[in-house]
């Protein structure tokens, strides 16, 4: 059986792509391609001393690719657009925050970058985050000016590609959708006055949006899915399950299910979010993602051996976490900025007491930078606290290794130096006390 889109790359020809950049700082011009809503860059290329470069390449579909700089993992930032469909001849000039199509051009990317030139400032206000003193303030406006002419956009503008025309219709209306959320859901501690929402933004539909796969061919598709749950359902405080439920869509409930599953702090976790889940991966490229998810989070699946790390105590002598064999060790991984880290400690001097002369340790590993190092002594001394005290000068191995990227993060260890639980209940939680009864009780 030939795959289509192995039947189109044969077919295709060659599409070339030539350009200058004149970013202020030289850097490597980057060619993406979109895979199911995400990023996967196909080649780089180093400017010439005049900044020229070139790209030529069979596509493997009719659709959008992106020319521009950084890597996939700073998504849609500094890349824009092509659209390229096999036999074309794009020519453009890179700056620093923008491009420009020069010399021979097809007619669908001209149409592209007419789109671009009119949201060009509400991609800079939202994506970009460029708020200005006015904040939030002119947004709302020019967000209205974006969508109530996006109704009409495309009109005069057909190409005589009826694919492009399509993906062109569903890129005004999903363009603006994705400017919007993002500026909307951006985790700040100032937020926009909903008195001041726009009819767009009131009556925001997001189901329009995840009821099929349109989404899959914009660079920000699999990021949208997840700020279109958002948005939907701001009432449910992230309960994942209800979450996750009110997607029509089967193969995007795969794709929230993915996301939620690769960013897992335990196996455990992990594993949760599969069994219940993985009934949605329902395309080769999900189940594969999944097996990839897999193999990384096997490290902390319980009963695999723990990563040793080794720190500093209060002494200054050298204390490993497999020191304490044929002991249960409790991990508490913390900081003393960190105010919901100190909102445990009442609760964990409490269980270091009651579990006092039984065999587990009581170990907490501070990421609190080495010019710091002063104010933690003092707070451990002022504090009284108990336990094993460690200073792991900032965000360093532990947190590599256990993928630790906020605190307070709490983690359970067996008597044989194994993994119970590398994201287990924090002290205030009951189950824990259950979790080391259990554990310490084990022979």
């Amino acid at each position: 059986m030939i795959l289509l889109g192995t039947l189109f790359t044969a077919q295709a020809q060659l599409t070339e792509i030539n350009g200058v950049s004149k970013k202020s700082k030289p850097t490597n011009v980057r060619l993406f391609k979109v895979a199911y809503g995400r990023i996967e860059e196909i080649a780089n290329a180093t400017p010439t001393t005049n900044g020229a470069f070139n790209f030529k390449f069979k596509p493997d579909y009719k659709g959008y690719y992106l020319v521009g700089f950084g890597d996939a993992n700073t998504g849609s930032q500094d890349k824009f657009k092509l659209y390229v469909k096999g036999n074309d001849k794009i020519n453009l000039v890179l700056t620093d925050s923008s491009y420009v199509l020069n010399g021979v051009n097809n007619k669908e990317n001209q149409v592209l970058a007419q789109w671009y030139n009119f949201t060009y400032k509400l991609e800079r206000k939202t994506v970009y985050f460029n708020r200005g003193r006015r904040g939030f303030d002119d947004f709302f406006p020019m967000l209205a000016n974006v969508t109530d002419k996006a109704q009409n956009w495309c009109l005069g503008k057909e190409t005589g590609n009826a694919d492009f025309d399509e993906l062109m219709r569903n890129t005004v209306n999903y363009d603006p959708a994705y400017f919007a959320l993002t500026l909307l859901l951006y985790p700040t501690a100032s937020k926009p006055n909903e008195e001041n929402y726009t009819d767009y933004v009131k009556n925001f539909n997001a189901d329009q949006f995840l009821k099929n796969e349109d989404l899959y061919k914009f660079p920000y598709g699999a990021n949208m899915i997840q700020n279109l749950v958002a948005f939907k359902n701001k009432g449910l405080n992230y309960s994942f399950d209800q979450n996750i439920l009110s997607i029509p869509n089967d193969k995007l409930k795969g794709e929230f299910a993915l996301n939620y599953a690769g960013i897992a702090k335990s196996y455990t976790k992990y594993k949760e979010t599969v069994d219940n889940y993985g009934k949605y991966f329902l395309t080769d490229d999900q189940k594969m993602r999944a097996d990839v998810i897999a193999a990384k989070m096997n490290i902390y699946k319980p009963g695999a051996p723990a990563i040793n790390f080794t720190y500093p105590d209060i002494t200054g002598k050298e204390v490993s976490l497999t020191d304490f064999k044929g002991k249960v060790v409790f991990v508490d991984v913390w900081a003393t900025w960190c105010g919901p880290c100190i909102k445990e400690i009442p609760s964990l001097k409490a269980l270091e007491k009651e579990f006092h002369g039984k065999d587990i340790v009581f170990m907490s590993v501070s990421v609190d930078l080495d010019a710091d190092k002063g104010k933690w002594e003092k707070f451990v001394a002022n504090e009284q606290l108990g336990g094993i005290q460690l200073m792991a000068s900032g965000w360093s191995k532990i947190a590599k290794d256990y993928k630790i990227s906020g605190i307070p993060r709490f983690m359970l260890f067996d008597k044989n130096g194994n993994i119970i639980d590398v994201d287990s209940p924090r002290p205030s939680d009951p189950k824990l006390k259950d979790m080391l009864n259990e554990w310490v009780n084990k022979p």
